[in-house]
């Protein structure tokens, strides 16, 4: 039976699938972006001996970039796979060892309320989505974590790299309509499984667009029985269908993982 947490796959998930959400979350909302007006900081998190990104935080907004970026204010670093899943499933016992800017308390409780901030819109929290603005949010972000999420699951996930060798390679994109900034992609067969958040590298082989954010809110939800909104119109898919269709139940893997 294979591993539903992969330590090493869900390790992967939350630095380069959750963490990217920051970016949106701060351009998009208001009470996140107010937790940062006015830092300029750089926050590096690592796992020793294996991935690292940096989190550009200035003016209130975040920038995600891959790896250690230069002369961090801050670096958080992590034992293993498990002590970095342990910290994102909240353990307390599972704090970051800070090998740079410990001293920098102010900056780490802002970060700290960011995270928490993240973490609410990203759950669904009934406070998030009793109103339109918070269920846009948690839509957005839902669809930027899974998107990105199938890089990971494509590169380490036994279950998804079985679907994937059933289905045609191909550039698949989705996004929401109306929603500027809404789109996320992924190349199956390219070389590292590549995905992205923004417009693709190349015309898609399979486009699959939400009508608008309450099409996608209903399905990120599982509130909506897909095939009927396919046939309404409300969910478009244009191109290599068979392909959609297979990432779709490599998406489901991400719930497993996340346990959304």
């Amino acid at each position: 039976m294979i591993d539903p947490t992969d330590p090493k796959v869900l390790c992967r998930l939350y630095l380069n699938a959750v963490l990217p959400c920051l970016a949106d979350l701060t351009h998009e909302d208001p009470a996140a972006r107010a937790i940062g007006a006015d830092v300029d900081a750089s926050i590096v998190l690592c796992v020793l001996g294996g991935p690292a990104v940096t989190l550009h935080w200035r003016h209130g907004e975040i920038a995600w970039a891959a790896g250690f970026g230069p002369k961090p204010s801050v670096i958080l670093a992590f034992l293993s796979d498990r002590h970095l899943n342990a910290f994102f499933d909240g353990k307390k016992w599972a704090a970051p060892l800070p090998l740079w800017g410990g001293w920098r308390v102010g900056l780490l409780k802002r970060f700290s309320a960011l995270a928490a901030r993240l973490e609410q819109v990203m759950d669904g929290a009934p406070e998030v989505i009793e109103n339109a603005d918070g269920r846009r949010l948690h839509a957005r972000l839902t669809l930027i974590t899974v998107g990105l999420g199938l890089q990971a699951l494509a590169q380490g996930d036994q279950a998804v790299r079985r679907i994937l060798g059933t289905l045609p390679p191909g550039l698949a994109s989705f996004s929401i309509a109306g929603e500027s900034k809404a789109r996320v992609w992924f190349d199956h067969g390219s070389p590292g499984q590549q995905a992205g958040w923004g417009d693709p590298p190349r015309r898609p082989d399979v486009i699959v667009q939400f009508a608008d954010i309450g099409v996608a809110y209903d399905v990120m939800r599982e509130q909506i029985d897909t095939l009927a909104a396919v046939g309404a119109g409300r969910i478009r898919v244009d191109g290599l269908v068979p392909l959609a269709d297979g990432l779709n139940f490599a998406m489901e893997r991400l719930r497993v993982y996340l346990k959304r």
